[in-house]
């Protein structure tokens, strides 16, 4: 009896870490599309995390408006992880005019979706890890 529990406890202890070492977190590359207004955009997204913290950067994606050139950098100046909830936030600028983007949502495995907010405009976005 007492080698079953124990054989029990060593396949849940393992099962448990390979779950874990399987859930990369928000690390990783993710294509981001969102939309705030009438504006739609894709974004592609390379983050690294560090317990809560979130590091990386998103580059524009390449769109058919010839308005808009993909290529874009926007290093994140903010980021977060605490559980399933994922915020990150990166500086752009139209015209003359800087401003940040701010995302929050929840990640569910290889997919995270939730609110952009961009001075005071909202929107939402998805993402799908690459």
């Amino acid at each position: 009896m007492q080698i079953r529990m124990m054989a029990a406890g060593a396949l849940a202890t393992l099962a448990a870490s390979t779950a874990h070492a399987q859930d990369q977190g928000a690390a990783g590359h993710w294509r981001v599309d969102g939309k705030v207004s009438s504006f739609a955009f894709g974004l592609n997204c390379t983050f690294a995390q560090a317990g809560e913290r979130l590091t990386g950067e998103c580059v524009d994606a390449s769109t058919s408006d010839p308005t808009i050139k993909g290529g874009r950098r926007h290093p994140l100046t903010a980021g977060s992880v605490m559980a399933d909830k994922v915020g990150f936030t990166y500086g752009s600028s139209f015209l003359l005019t800087k401003f940040d983007v701010v995302f929050n949502g929840v990640r569910a495995g290889d997919r995270m979706s939730g609110g952009i907010d961009v001075q005071g405009r909202k929107g939402t976005f998805t993402a799908v890890r690459n």
